[in-house]
């Protein structure tokens, strides 16, 4: 499968079902919504956003977009992924529930805690495009040129 740089609608849709189902989780205390979480996010890994299993719930609506759900043109760089990005996007959001599931049997309340971080997280991130981890992968990126670099 080629790969195909999302767009921002796509990514976006995949932000708010994520933490839609992070949120869920959160309220209802249903330790089985985190599996569910996880295994759309393998998928997505596997698949890429562009193909992955959020992008089937929009289907039906992407000819008519709602106005809450539309990128403005301006934003529309907030939402721009390249596929590296993607994958550490994805990536940390696995590891990240399963650190959270890891910590269940012991400590439920830090599993809920980190939920609740990464859901409200990932909110901001649907709706102002701003990205931890995005941040976090031009932050490694950065200190990988600058101190693995001879000089």
């Amino acid at each position: 499968m080629v790969y195909r740089v999302p767009k921002p609608l796509i990514v976006k849709w995949n932000r708010l079902i994520n933490s839609t189902v992070m949120i869920a989780a959160v309220l209802t205390a249903r330790v089985e919504l985190l599996y569910v979480f996880g295994g759309l996010n393998l998928l997505t890994f596997l698949t890429t956003i562009h193909y992955g299993p959020s992008r089937l719930l929009l289907l039906p609506f992407e000819k008519h977009v709602p106005s809450w759900l539309d990128v403005p043109a301006a934003y529309a760089r907030s939402y721009a992924m390249s596929e590296a990005t993607e994958r550490f996007e994805i990536l940390l959001r696995i590891i990240a529930v399963s650190a959270a599931l890891a910590l269940y049997g012991c400590c439920p309340i830090a599993t809920w805690m980190m939920a609740v971080g990464m859901g409200v997280f990932m909110l901001i991130s649907t709706f102002f495009g701003f990205c931890l981890s995005a941040l976090g992968f031009i932050a490694l990126r950065q200190l990988r040129e600058n101190c693995c670099v001879r000089r």
